[in-house]
């Protein structure tokens, strides 16, 4: 079994600077860090966690808590998330809250304590389940994507209000006027302001909103409601000339279901996404979208999380990265309305 002491050996430094570099405490320099690491996974080292803990009574379980982790979305937020804290230290343990529309507080609170959870990242919670500020104090919680509207929790996000208005901006810019909105049954807060975005867009540019143009997908952003939601804009005699979806999977279904009723895209129908998940250059056209950094999204919300464990001073509590808007092939310029 290889030990911390021939992690040492091997990497030229004594064993509590390994010891350091694997609880993330202390002062180490980069390139000493580094090394460590670099030789911490040459030689499969994996920290002895239980005696640890037990050594220290402390849990180094962390929980994350997210909905239909298959979607490419959530899976690279928790690959940002389960790197981050393997590398700090930390155990994994990943919870499918499947396609319901609530978080059950009691659900969540025996996960916790029978699972002797140290911190949890959330990433599926309704923006108006403010139950959850009741464990504020009590709890290592951050939310990740989505958070409660009137949050007393740290949280960390896009901001989606802007990124979906720039996007809705760009098709009216384009020359669309009838531009549709497909979203998701969920009442999730980057659903709302996903919304909330495209009115204001389509207001702003003295545009009327038609609720015949607004359609929503299942609760978990599948491909096959985002079919079914297009099917429900474009049965219409007068269709919609452009598409805004608050997720790429159901741009992709919309796409699809275009296609299938003799629409071509990008000439008859243009599409935006949000998130820029893999899938959006499998097949042509590329779908122009709105770049969510999602391994980051992970990566950082673990790092504060660990600051919560920690109980560290001045944790930021509203955490915002920043977005890009992707132009590629599925959008064109609208010649008449």
């Amino acid at each position: 079994m290889i030990t911390i002491e021939d992690v040492a050996r091997e990497a030229k430094v004594s064993s509590a600077t390994v010891s350091r570099v694997i609880n993330n405490v202390g002062v180490v320099k980069k390139e000493t860090a580094d090394r460590v690491r670099e030789t911490i996974e040459k030689l499969s080292y994996t920290p002895n966690l239980t005696a640890r803990n037990l050594r220290r009574n402390e849990s180094r379980v962390i929980m994350m808590l997210a909905p239909n982790f298959t979607n490419p979305y959530y899976s690279r937020i928790l690959s940002g998330i389960c790197d981050t804290s393997r590398q700090l230290g930390y155990i994994n343990l990943v919870y499918n809250t499947y396609d319901t529309l609530t978080l059950d507080r009691q659900t969540l609170i025996d996960l916790i304590d029978e699972n002797n959870v140290g911190g949890t990242i959330i990433l599926a919670i309704n923006f108006d389940d403010e139950w959850l500020n009741e464990y504020k104090d009590k709890y290592p919680i951050v939310q990740c994507s989505e958070y409660i509207q009137n949050s007393q929790l740290p949280h960390i996000s896009v901001d989606n209000f802007t990124a979906a208005y720039d996007s809705v901006k760009y098709l009216i810019e384009l020359g669309h006027r009838r531009i549709g909105f497909i979203g998701s049954e969920n009442r999730f807060y980057s659903t709302k302001l996903r919304y909330e975005g495209y009115c204001q867009a389509l207001t702003d540019a003295g545009i009327t909103l038609q609720e015949k143009y607004v359609s929503r997908g299942s609760v978990d952003y599948t491909f096959r409601s985002g079919k079914r939601a297009a099917q429900n804009l474009l049965s219409h005699d007068e269709k919609p000339s452009a598409v805004f979806c608050v997720s790429d999977v159901l741009a992709l279904g919309v796409i699809a279901q275009a296609q299938e009723m003799g629409l071509d895209v990008p000439s008859q129908l243009s599409v935006t996404g949000f998130d820029d998940v893999d899938y959006t250059k499998m097949f042509h056209p590329y779908l122009t979208t709105v770049k969510v950094p999602c391994y980051d999204l992970g990566k950082k919300a673990m790092i504060l999380l660990q600051r919560c464990m920690q109980k560290k001073d001045n944790i930021e509590t509203d955490v915002f990265l920043s977005h890009d808007f992707v132009v590629r092939e599925s959008c064109k310029a609208c010649t008449k309305q």
